[in-house]
């Protein structure tokens, strides 16, 4: 992996925590209180700043209530990732919103370029 390719990991997974967090009703604070850190910290995680151990990712997908393996797969560029993650939101949806997801999908993809599109701190989630 090149340093460009581990900090768009690290930006993605930041934004993976910080979602979880969000969808767990925590503040920075709170989180940062609960694993006893500094505020900083844990906003140097969720920037791409900084990766948290291993061990600290099992704290925080316990303190979120997600498995480590939905916020690793959150933070990943890979297509097989994303591709999950947009299913398991498709699961949520009526037959024909899931139909009217899939053609705005393939629309996209049509009209974006196939490579060296946009950069993960350019995204908007």
């Amino acid at each position: 992996m090149t340093a460009v390719d581990e900090q768009i990991t690290a930006k993605l997974l930041g934004r993976a925590l910080a979602a979880a967090r969000a969808d767990a009703g925590l503040t920075q604070e709170q989180v940062a209180e609960h694993l006893g850190v500094f505020v900083e910290t844990v906003s140097r995680f969720e920037r791409g700043a900084n990766w948290p151990t291993v061990p600290r990712l099992l704290q925080l997908a316990e303190l979120y209530g997600v498995p480590v393996s939905t916020l690793l797969q959150r933070g990943s560029g890979r297509a097989v990732d994303v591709s999950i993650e947009i299913a398991e939101q498709l699961e949520r949806l009526s037959n024909d919103d899931r139909a009217w997801v899939g053609s705005l999908v393939r629309d996209l993809c049509k009209r974006l370029p196939a490579t060296g599109g946009h950069k993960a701190g350019k995204r908007h989630r």
